[in-house]
């Protein structure tokens, strides 16, 4: 079954979900930037028990963390960070929250970015679907939360980010019974930082 992690990273470069299934005896240490964001979300989730609803726009509503998901029919399971039900004119709104410790040096402080990052986007469309599956429900929209900004933006799940979805399932599953290596991401800048570096000789 593959992650909403592989989606995520299928997005970012391909060649990060090719190691993980098809060179499974490989075996990277985090980079620090890895662990950090571990470190930020823990320190989040608790800050979060805490904290009201407004940075999403929302009044009252129950939390659930850590929420386990998957999906036989998608072949696609993850842990979501968290799940807002709030009441809505239809019966509950189910909205998925995904954190985010990654802030572009420009964004620091109370700005953020005005369009949620495409693999970010996708990454929560796919644990949207997820939780439609679970409850039986609709959603609608979610929101990616910035930690380091302590604010949120708000993603719609419009038709071409679910298919997108599915697009990416079968892209993964037909690379992973193909074995083949795909090109590297063009965003070359990505690789400085990329726990798999030292496996890719043609960057």
């Amino acid at each position: 079954m593959f992650t909403v992690t592989d989606l995520k990273q299928l997005v970012y470069c391909p060649r990060l979900v090719f190691y993980a299934y098809c060179w499974p005896g490989v075996r990277v240490a985090p980079t620090a930037k890895m662990v950090l964001g571990r470190e930020a979300n823990d320190a989040a989730e608790a800050r979060e028990h805490r904290r009201g609803l407004r940075a999403y726009g929302l009044r009252e509503g129950r939390r659930e963390f850590d929420l386990w998901l998957e999906s036989a029919s998608l072949n696609l399971c993850g842990k979501l960070d968290m799940l807002i039900i709030t009441p809505g004119a239809s019966g509950d709104e189910l909205i998925p929250v995904d954190y985010k410790d990654s802030l572009p040096e420009a964004y620091r402080g109370q700005r953020i970015p005005a369009v949620v990052r495409h693999n970010w986007a996708v990454q929560l469309t796919a644990y949207a679907m997820l939780v439609e599956e679970a409850y039986g429900r609709p959603v609608r929209r979610g929101f990616v939360y910035y930690i380091p900004a302590r604010r949120a933006r708000e993603v719609v799940f419009d038709e071409a980010l679910r298919q997108e979805v599915r697009d990416s399932l079968r892209r993964i599953a037909a690379m992973v019974a193909a074995e083949q290596q795909p090109p590297p991401t063009p965003h070359r800048r990505q690789c400085a930082a990329c726990e798999y570096r030292r496996l890719c000789n043609d960057v």
